[in-house]
């Protein structure tokens, strides 16, 4: 029994040494996961915010049409061109600022 034991000690330490290498190797690896699932919230989040800023621009942008649109069929034809530049430079002006709020 005493021999089994001295033949079998060498690799039972071996065994104990390689369980705590993977222990090792699986607390880094779960931290790894953990800060990529936060990193992944975070991407989501600003995908979220990219999407509604661009939902909010093509509101925006149909709504400076559509008043260019009314507002052209309002005036004379001879009042148009210098009333849609300002126009637009309003619009644009208004988009602006519903980006910086």
């Amino acid at each position: 029994m005493k021999t089994e034991v001295s033949v079998l000690s060498p690799r039972v330490a071996f065994l104990d040494h390689q369980r705590l290498l993977l222990n090792v190797d699986n607390s880094a690896i779960k931290q790894r996961i953990a800060a990529l699932a936060q990193d992944k919230i975070s991407k989501d989040a600003h995908h979220a915010r990219s999407i509604e800023e661009i939902n909010n621009q093509q509101v925006c942008h149909q709504q400076s049409l559509k008043k260019m649109e009314d507002h052209i069929s309002d005036q004379s034809p001879a009042d148009i061109k210098p009333s849609v530049e300002k126009e637009q430079l309003l619009i644009a002006l208004s988009c602006v600022s519903f980006i910086i709020l």
